[in-house]
């Protein structure tokens, strides 16, 4: 039985090794894998923040009563800072352009790493404690989001 915390940590590996095969179609100006790689990342990506929104953080918050202003609210913040670079990355794919996509993504990165990590090490384990014997109630929605 998958806990949030060990089935959202592999989303991260998954999510994470997209991204590396696009940068690398990016750096090797293959379009082709850019473009399939790179839409992948992008789609992966914004299903796994909307899963998070959507279904684990209300749960969260639901369960614990921080609303107004603890680790969730965090998360999303952070979130929102990715929007405007997941843009860019996206546009970057369609004009085919391989030194704005490593750029944009060398930015994401630098809010997405430490994102994880947090995710990884405080919010997953706190969920996880949180929701108890729901916890397999919210990953099957997750499952279903995350395709």
């Amino acid at each position: 039985m998958d806990s949030i915390s060990s089935y959202m940590q592999h989303d991260h590996v998954v999510i994470d090794a997209i991204a590396g095969r696009a940068v690398a179609a990016a750096e090797a100006h293959d379009w082709g894998a850019l473009g399939r790689d790179g839409a992948e990342f992008l789609r992966r990506l914004r299903q796994h923040i909307e899963a998070e929104e959507k279904v684990l953080f209300p749960a969260f918050e639901q369960r614990t009563g921080m609303s107004a202003g603890g680790p969730s609210v965090q998360m999303r913040a952070e979130h929102e800072q990715m929007q405007p670079i997941l843009a860019q990355m996206q546009a970057a794919v369609a004009a085919q352009d391989g030194g704005g996509y490593q750029h944009a993504t060398k930015a994401l990165l630098d809010i997405l790493v430490p994102h994880n990590e947090k995710e990884e090490q405080m919010m997953y384990p706190m969920l996880d404690n949180a929701v108890g014997e729901d916890a397999q109630a919210l990953l099957a929605d997750i499952r279903k989001m995350l395709v």
